[in-house]
């Protein structure tokens, strides 16, 4: 356009400019306040699932029979303001030894038995930047991330009875240290921490019932309880670097993690652990994919090293005959706990296969290497619910006759996930 267009053109488009500009002030309240959020704000996302272990043949036929039972968390957030929020994991499952993967149920059937509802995590969480997230008050170290990402019905239950770090009070921090689109997104997790002892620790379903010799916990942690990190003191840790979205190895992620912690009243060495883990997914096409996952985590000195005590004979140098003692030992134990696994899916259909295997080498009373093989096929219901039925064969160690057993169990996993 051309100022010798004449004034009129002139003037109408300033009078359009004008107006669009008053047109404009007028949309930014109106937007403001449609995309304007307010606090406090809270959400929260379930993760609850009801698990069937139907064992049909074992050589200890206390496991023989079918057991029920949740196995879950309920996950909350109260946003104070953008960057400042309080955080909680409300999580529920069976606290007798055992009963998590299937229990005793004694050529019977049991459900819901032992099942506890206890905070797991419950701390405030502070994101000064878009890079770092910090986080104080009761924890789970960054240590393995199978007992969360396994796919199939029982790996990440036993991956989770295993070797999860929960409870621990202290504080905790995660920093994106690289995030570039050549080489990906890599992150650090470190935390320090002691066991928490604190009324949040108990169970809020599942007292103790008298003479119940299986519970593994049932109120609040305690120092007699022992244990490495229960020692009162922060001066446990753990440190972890985490990565995926490589673009030379798409579907690719890593994590690796070292733990130390400080030995209870029970121990006399810190116990070191060591984690490795891998994911990959192949899409073959929209409907096809298929994802291997790998998972090593060893414990050196584990549980602390505790003392123990063994009985003795010695022989009296005058009579000849033997004496009965006993003397005090500590038992050294190197435990390893393996896990290789492979699901396809198909649109809402999957299949996973999953092999895990529990190696504990032990200096006092050896326990046989145990082993785990699962099969399992699923679907997605909708409505963030899925089921997956399969079979399991496993070979334990048998606490009656120290060695092994076997058992060949049907399984059911009925989960939901989705928000409130």
């Amino acid at each position: 356009m051309r100022w010798a267009d004449g004034p009129d053109m002139a003037a109408r488009c300033l009078a359009g400019l004008g107006l669009a500009a008053a047109l404009f002030g007028l949309a930014l309240p109106a937007a403001a306040q449609e995309t304007a959020v307010r606090f406090p704000q809270f959400n929260a996302e379930i993760d609850m699932s009801m698990i069937g272990v139907g064992t049909t043949r074992a050589s200890d036929p206390a496991r023989r029979g079918a057991s029920v039972f949740l196995f879950g968390e309920v996950a909350m957030g109260l946003s104070l303001t953008e960057t400042f929020s309080i955080q909680g994991v409300l999580a529920t499952e069976p606290i007798g030894e055992g009963d998590s993967t299937g229990g005793f149920p004694q050529d019977g059937v049991i459900g819901f038995r032992r099942q506890a509802l206890f905070f797991e995590q419950l701390y405030a969480q502070w994101k000064p930047d878009e890079t770092l997230t910090l986080q104080g008050g009761i924890l789970v170290a960054p240590f393995g991330r199978g007992y969360h990402d396994f796919p199939g019905i029982l790996a990440s239950v036993r991956a989770h009875e295993v070797y999860l770090v929960d409870q621990s009070v202290g504080a905790a921090g995660t920093w994106t240290w690289l995030d570039d689109p050549r080489f990906g997104q890599h992150d650090v997790s470190a935390a320090v921490f002691t066991l928490d002892r604190s009324l949040l620790t108990g169970t809020y379903l599942t007292p103790r019932r008298c003479c119940s010799e299986r519970y593994e916990r049932y109120n609040r942690n305690t120092v007699a309880q022992g244990g490495p990190g229960n020692n009162g003191t922060f001066n446990n840790g753990a440190i972890a670097l985490d990565g995926d979205r490589i673009p030379v190895l798409p579907g690719f992620s890593y994590h690796l993690a070292v733990i130390s912690m400080a030995p209870g009243s029970d121990g006399t060495a810190r116990e070191w652990g060591y984690a490795a883990g891998i994911r990959y997914e192949h899409r073959w096409n929209a409907r096809q994919s298929t994802l291997l996952f790998a998972e090593g985590v060893q414990f050196r000195n584990a549980g602390g090293r505790p003392r123990a005590e063994i009985e003795t004979l010695s022989t009296d140098p005058d009579t000849g005959e033997e004496i009965a003692g006993t003397a005090e030992t500590t038992v050294s134990e190197r435990l390893t706990f393996t896990t290789l696994g492979l699901q396809h899916r198909i649109g809402r259909w999957r299949g996973t296969v999953a092999w895990q295997q529990l190696r504990q080498k032990r200096s006092l009373d050896p326990v046989p290497v145990q082993n785990w093989f699962e099969g399992s096929i699923g679907r997605e219901l909708g409505s963030g619910f899925s089921l997956d039925v399969g079979y399991q064969y496993a070979r334990y160690a048998d606490e009656e006759t120290g060695g092994r057993g076997t058992s060949h169990s049907v399984l059911a996993r009925l989960r939901y996930t989705g928000g409130l």
